[in-house]
């Protein structure tokens, strides 16, 4: 009796067990009753794929093409979750817990779907198709693999006792969901949500863990590792950094951070420092100091979680854990740090006894994707995505959460419409996972009001006069208008911020138009390829341009620095991120424009992407002032997020939360609930699809070699190959709007733009052609 090819079903329900207690083991969580937690969490393992025990499935898996029978029949998910269902019955457990073990092994193949739909769907076909395959089961050979796993009593593996109990609890289904829709009228605690994703959690963890690493790796994936408390210290010591003032100022913040005391009761930190002020290592050494107390008071070791809402950010965070690890003498080793995201490579390298280990293809994306590692850097999708998902894919990470340590940087980007929303649940993962977080950002919203701050934040920004803001607001311009009034100064750089492509585009031109040299300049989109966006911002970076157009892809977390900023009327969090690329070192005076561009309807650009009640506060802010000192932003961005807190909806936070606690995880959106499903971190931009742009040599040999992958018949060979270059692959791919005019072929599924085609499509200094007037993105 078989699980998987090759591979006996108690076999795998030992692993599934063995894996799912481990990881609960690792835990101080609150979340139930002591031992109630351990031991629904055990039957679940152990119940998950006793439905495979039937013919059909045992057929089926012992020779998939052959097997001709309707593709129900083969299905097990339902009947081990009836059984589980009836089983916790016996063993006198609730129905809330008996219904939350049904989902958890009902959904362990697919997505978490609403509670009281599922019970509905429990009807005369259905109780059918599990009679038959009750019927199918031999029960002897059944019998004994349980035997030896020592589950239950013998006299339950039996035709008998389970057909009467498929009649029972589908006599129970009707009021089973009269219990649910009272308990859903009833409830108001987050706490059943966290309950359910966090033993879903560790079912398909162990799960897809067991069939995938621990039947085929030799090398203990699932043990942790020491992460040295000084690990910052030890790469500072190492570093020659000019003395500067601005240099100087960095090592008193670190020096606070570094002092800053720990009370374990504080499950909420603030890092809130002015940009380029050092705040990634100050962040990271706090976490690794607060780990080590954790450590040694409470006696768990937490992973820290270290969240950001761009790629590009995640490239340099990374880059720097690379440094910081080595200056210890660390090998790269993925199990004591790795960055995730929708691009990473799935290579996963570990280090045990002085060995090297490299896990294959598959054993390396469960590895990834689960975060197996003590310090993970990922971005607020993935985060975000984790915590508010109905999705087996993202959900499968959620346990690693528990007793973690978040931190979530340049925390002004997680959508205010979601900030009631999120402060709950965050206040929730502290109280019953013992979550802590650490927020940091040059423009704290202060939407956790109870934050312990590490640092006297007013200080740091009294200290800086590094730059000038001037809010020319009072009447709006055209972009051709605004581009003759420019008044450039040789010796200086320029960087001009705005909201929309079109807009960008519209003013590179205009400059061209108004005489400025080509080859002083570059244009910054995402319709430019991201290797070729990664060689302008370098180039910039380095003094090879003396003006940049770009859009607000540049504003937040790059590392890139010009004399004279000009930003298109954003709200004000976006104009402090972009004050951030002026003058960033404080090595002479800059100055940031603001200004408020108008497309020839007389429409704002800002108002295409931004909301009326966010521009409306900055406008009252801004109106009047002729200039504003760095030194300053403190004050006024916190005038800025109390107005907002005061005036913004919490509607769609209500409603969401409403769906979280009536555990509705899909289906439509009503007044009153919003399906968990709904969540979106990244506002709607309309329909997109991808294009790949052949750039250059590479790009044509990587899409060659994409098209000789395409021709392998092994979907998961496929899989595997394309993973090997992937990150090469999406170097060349931009995504359009669905309905742009000018379009190019399909092919494999995927735009195309062949090096023969490329000036059709793709502007040499602009990205890719649009042709289409009026359009905004």
């Amino acid at each position: 009796m078989y699980s998987h090819p090759h591979y006996f079903l108690s076999d795998h329900l030992r692993g599934v067990e063995q894996l799912s207690s481990l990881f609960l083991s690792e835990k101080s969580v609150r979340l139930a009753e002591s031992g109630q937690l351990a031991e629904v969490n055990r039957w679940i393992a152990f119940f998950h794929d006793i439905g495979k025990s039937h013919a059909f499935f045992q057929r089926y898996i012992q020779s998939p093409d052959s097997f001709q029978d309707p593709p129900a029949l083969k299905s097990h998910a339902l009947l081990s979750a009836v059984l589980l269902a009836v089983f916790l019955q016996e063993k006198g457990m609730d129905e809330f817990w008996r219904l939350l073990a049904f989902l958890v092994v009902k959904r362990h193949h697919g997505n978490l779907d609403d509670w009281l739909e599922e019970l509905k769907r429990m009807g005369d076909e259905a109780k059918t198709l599990l009679k038959c395959q009750a019927e199918a089961t031999d029960f002897s050979a059944l019998s004994k693999q349980m035997a030896c796993l020592g589950v239950g009593q013998e006299a339950i593996w039996t035709k008998e006792v389970w057909l009467a109990w498929i009649e029972r609890f589908f006599a129970e289904a009707r009021s089973l969901r009269r219990w649910i829709m009272k308990w859903n009228r009833s409830n108001d605690s987050l706490v059943p949500y966290l309950q359910l994703l966090f033993l879903f959690s560790l079912l398909i963890d162990a799960d897809k863990s067991e069939v995938g690493i621990l039947q085929k790796q030799s090398w203990s994936f699932s043990g942790r590792k020491d992460i040295p408390a000084d690990l910052i210290l030890r790469y500072k010591q190492q570093q020659s950094w000019p003395k500067t003032k601005l240099n100087e100022w960095r090592e008193r913040a670190f020096q606070e951070v570094d002092q800053a005391p720990i009370d374990l009761r504080h499950h909420v930190y603030s890092l809130n420092l002015p940009t380029g002020m050092g705040k990634t290592l100050a962040g990271l050494h706090f976490a690794l100091r607060l780990r080590h107390e954790i450590e040694r008071r409470q006696r768990v070791t937490p992973r820290i979680i270290y969240s950001l809402p761009f790629l590009s950010i995640i490239d340099q965070t990374a880059s720097v854990l690379k440094d910081v690890f080595a200056a210890s003498g660390m090998q790269e080793d993925h199990q004591l740090w790795l960055a995730h995201h929708h691009l990473a490579d799935m290579r996963y390298v570990t280090r045990q006894d002085e060995e090297r280990y490299d896990a294959d293809y598959e054993a390396a994306k469960l590895l990834v994707e689960g975060w197996h590692s003590e310090l993970i850097v990922t971005t607020f999708v993935q985060l975000f995505e984790t915590i508010f998902s109905h999705r087996n894919a993202s959900l499968r990470k959620f346990h690693r959460l528990a007793n973690s340590i978040i931190l979530i940087d340049e925390v002004q980007a997680v959508p205010h419409r979601y900030w009631l929303a999120v402060r709950r649940l965050f206040a929730a993962m502290a109280e019953e996972l013992g979550c802590y977080f650490i927020f940091s950002s040059a423009t704290d919203p202060k939407w956790f009001p109870e934050a312990v701050s590490l640092v006297n934040e007013s200080a740091y920004f009294q200290l800086l006069s590094r730059v000038t803001l001037h809010p020319d607001i009072d009447e709006p311009v055209e972009i051709e208008e605004f581009a003759r009034q420019i008044e450039w100064d040789e010796e200086k750089t320029y960087l001009f911020i705005l909201n929309t492509i079109e807009s960008a585009k519209a003013l590179y031109r205009a400059f061209l138009d108004e005489g400025v040299d080509e080859g002083d300049m570059t244009f910054l989109s995402t319709h430019i390829p991201p290797k070729e966006r990664l060689r302008r911002i370098m180039a910039a970076k380095n003094g090879e341009y003396r003006i940049v157009v770009s859009t607000q892809l540049i504003e937040a977390g790059v590392d890139i620095d010009f004399d004279v900023v000009y930003r298109d009327f954003a709200p004000l969090d976006s104009i402090q991120q972009a004050a951030g690329r002026c003058n960033r070192h404080g090595q002479r005076g800059g100055e940031v424009h603001i200004v408020r561009l108008t497309d020839n309807k007389k429409r704002l650009y800002a108002s295409y992407i931004y909301d009326a009640i966010r521009l409306d506060i900055t406008q009252t802010l801004l109106k009047g002032k002729a200039k504003i000192e760095e030194s300053e932003f403190l004050q006024l961005i916190t005038a800025y997020f109390e107005t907002l807190t005061a005036r913004m909806s919490n509607n769609e936070s209500e409603r969401l939360l409403k769906g979280m606690m009536t555990l509705y995880f899909d289906g439509e959106e009503t007044v009153d609930r919003l399906p968990v499903s709904h969540f979106r971190l990244i506002e709607g931009e309309g329909e997109k699809f991808n294009v790949f742009i052949e750039l250059d040599e590479e790009a044509s040999e990587v899409f060659r070699e994409y098209e000789t992958i395409l021709r392998i018949s092994d979907r998961w060979e496929r899989r595997k190959r394309f993973s090997d270059i992937k990150t090469r692959f999406f170097q060349y791919v931009i995504a359009i709007p669905a309905r742009v005019d000018h379009q190019p072929p399909i092919v494999h599924g995927i735009g195309y733009v062949g090096h023969d085609s490329l000036s059709d499509f793709y502007d040499e200094a602009l990205g890719y052609r649009t042709k289409s007037e009026g359009l905004i993105w």
